[in-house]
């Protein structure tokens, strides 16, 4: 049977359960007034383990649109690969993603690798055989190299007015500034504090609270190229 350990170890925070033995007591969420049924108690001489009804609701946010005005991401996101590497006697968890242009890097490229990282510890965290602690994490972003200038051409000056007009929301405002680092060190970690990872309800001991990535610059315009990875990571 199922125990307090495993639901504990699950996606979800652990505050969601509890166990207790005897008594259990069940709150009509909907009724709190004078002359209606407000709660039961539930005896048996079993042990109770409880699912809090706030999973049901609260869980949702895990896969819920992201609120850029409060700067929480969106699990919806995915990235482009997910691998894990033996190099040596190294061993690498890697997330990666690819963009053509570096002004799509600044946009949602970070939000994209921290949702993935996220979700792929939490499924990893599920097979046998599988320690964390085995592994180096990294992120890999890959595009065209970032020009010196931006370019408004026909097909983006209407997408860059109407952000232009637009307040950055805070989310915004750390992708550029992840970006800028990323464009001058060729890396940068992130800090999933920073894309409120918390407030998505998943459960913080399924991953670290950072993310190094590393920046891979391909030649412009190309459609495909080889990258020699052991000489970068």
């Amino acid at each position: 049977m199922i125990n307090l350990t495993h639901l504990e170890e699950s996606i979800y925070q652990a505050c969601y359960f509890t166990e207790s033995a005897g008594v259990l007591t069940i709150k009509n969420e909907e009724e709190s007034s004078q002359g209606t049924l407000s709660y039961v108690e539930m005896i048996t001489s079993g042990t109770w383990i409880n699912l809090s009804n706030k999973i049901l609701k609260e869980g949702s946010c895990i896969y819920q649109k992201e609120d850029r005005a409060l700067g929480r991401i969106s699990f919806r996101r995915d990235c482009d690969g997910i691998c894990l590497l033996q190099l040596g006697n190294r061993k690498l968890l890697l997330i990666i993603e690819i963009k053509s242009g570096f002004n799509e890097v600044k946009k949602k490229a970070f939000e994209q690798l921290v949702a993935s990282y996220v979700k792929t510890r939490c499924i990893l965290q599920t097979i046998e055989g599988y320690d964390p602690a085995d592994y180096e994490e990294m992120g890999l972003l890959i595009s065209y190299p970032p020009s010196e200038s931006t370019v408004i051409t026909n097909s983006t000056s209407l997408i860059d007015i109407k952000t232009a007009a637009i307040a950055p929301t805070p989310l915004d405002k750390v992708n550029v500034s992840n970006a800028t680092k990323l464009r001058v060190d060729q890396e940068v970690t992130l800090d999933l504090h920073d894309y409120r990872v918390d407030a998505c309800h998943v459960n913080p001991a399924f991953f670290n609270s950072s993310l190094h990535v590393k920046y891979i610059p391909v030649t412009d315009k190309v459609s495909s190229e080889k990258i020699n990875l052991d000489a970068i990571i």
